[in-house]
């Protein structure tokens, strides 16, 4: 299989999904920020479709120089396994979900720690038929199907409701 193109699908497919969840956010008050709580989830899923994509594009510059590519490989681990922990930590407290931030997490790091493992440590995959970058194409593309679970999971559960507080906020008038 020509990995160019494998990756180029990946990279385009995965700007593309960055683009649509933008879109999809956009008038969500409780995913933009706007209320002080939702915009770091919505980031972190961004993450997750910026990942896939900027590491799919790390492949493509030079396939032949595996420094190259596993440096962007191992960079994407550690970025992708420290954002699911982070979005399934905010998922848990912003909702009232308490299965699906574990499953995001008991997925995504995983995941995430064996494309660091494989680029850092290619020789890991020796005994499979797979060249090293073949294998971070197939954990990739677990990636991004998980990163449209996210996107769909984080979209769709309602958020947890704040009491009221008793104080009125601040610079807020009074009667």
């Amino acid at each position: 299989m020509d990995q160019s193109a494998f990756y180029g699908v990946v990279a385009a497919t995965n700007f593309t999904l960055l683009g649509l969840w933008w879109v999809a956010i956009k008038d969500r008050d409780d995913l933009t920020g706007k209320d002080g709580r939702g915009g770091q989830m919505a980031y972190l899923v961004s993450l997750q479709f910026l990942v896939a994509a900027a590491v799919s594009l790390f492949a493509q510059v030079a396939p032949d120089i595996a420094a190259i590519w596993r440096t962007g490989f191992a960079l994407a681990g550690l970025i992708g396994a420290t954002g699911v922990v982070l979005l399934a930590a905010a998922f848990r407290a912003n909702t009232d979900s308490r299965i699906m931030p574990w499953i995001l997490a008991g997925a995504g790091v995983p995941l995430y720690i064996l494309v660091f493992v494989v680029a850092l440590f290619p020789a890991v995959v020796d005994g499979l038929t797979l060249k090293p970058i073949e294998v971070e194409g197939l954990l990739l593309t677990i990636i991004v199907i998980l990163g449209a679970q996210e996107a769909w999971f984080v979209a769709m559960t309602p958020r947890r409701e704040i009491p009221p507080t008793e104080e009125p906020a601040a610079g807020a008038p009074t009667t």
